[in-house]
């Protein structure tokens, strides 16, 4: 008997949750997993001037704004005249954020490497692909329960204070979209823009500079929160700061910026599979 996509799907998100909590429990109760928390992270301090830092968020913030000015200015009117007007505008804009937020640490990266100030001076550790792979999967497969528990409990909350409870619209709208040359363009942006812009926004440039010039909890909580809040949807606020955490946590164990990229990757494939299967978001 063929199982239908929803039931598939459930039964893959069951059994990645199900995974997901014993290998957190064995981080957590084995003496290997143990011994493992016991070693040093192995992401190193970042040695970049505060004017460097700061001028990177301005790049970003820039070119984001100006960017998405531009683009409503230029195709503001085209975009919204089409069939799927509301979908091309939001992806349009977010594509804005996304890859002026990538170019701007280019930017940084090349002209601190021209001043030989740069973040080389303390060399990252450089993971095999393999290993950061690896590393990448087991944090998303821990992060999916986690997260998905979060998830839960914030909707409950909102829902016992008498707020709405609605999904992200990008979410909704990947649902609707009909054009197969739309909705591969938005799962490249989920799957690969998206996953490395942010994860070079908050855990390789915020996270990373926070962590050695403030307590490190408080670097955890303010990029985590940040990265809740681009998202800007209250129902989703919890689960996002919970992947914040634990994407921060694996950067900063692994050194490897490859590895939260993966695992972030890894959970947007699991929630467009959510909602393309029906079984939500």
């Amino acid at each position: 008997m063929m199982l239908s996509p929803e039931t598939t799907v459930a039964i893959l998100e069951t059994a990645i949750s199900l995974a997901g909590l014993g290998f957190f429990g064995w981080v957590l109760m084995s003496p290997a997993g143990r011994a493992a928390r016991k070693r040093p992270p192995r992401l190193p301090p970042w040695e970049i001037s505060r004017i460097d830092f700061f001028f990177f968020l301005w790049l970003v913030l820039g070119l984001a704004f100006f960017g998405q000015l531009l683009m409503q200015v230029l195709a503001g009117d085209w975009l919204r005249s089409q069939r799927e007007g509301k979908v091309l505008e939001i992806i349009a804009y977010g594509s804005v954020f996304h890859f002026g937020a990538i170019l701007a640490w280019v930017v940084v990266q090349a002209l601190m490497r021209r001043r030989s100030h740069s973040a080389g001076a303390t060399p990252l550790p450089r993971a095999a692909a393999g290993h950061a792979v690896v590393r990448g999967i087991l944090t998303f497969v821990v992060a999916v329960p986690l997260a998905l528990g979060a998830g839960a409990l914030g909707v409950y909350l909102l829902e016992r204070a008498g707020l709405p409870v609605e999904r992200q619209e990008l979410i909704d709208l990947f649902a609707e979209v009909r054009s197969p040359a739309l909705l591969a363009f938005m799962a490249a942006l989920a799957l690969v823009v998206a996953p490395i812009s942010e994860e070079l926004v908050f855990r390789a440039g915020l996270f990373r500079y926070l962590r050695t010039r403030l307590p490190r909890w408080a670097a955890y909580l303010l990029s985590a929160g940040l990265f809740a809040l681009l998202h800007t949807n209250w129902p989703s606020f919890p689960p996002l700061f919970v992947l914040g955490l634990i994407f921060a946590l694996a950067y900063e164990r692994t050194g490897s910026i490859a590895v939260p990229m993966i695992a972030h990757a890894l959970f947007n494939l699991n929630t467009l599979l959510l909602v393309l299967g029906g079984v939500g978001g």
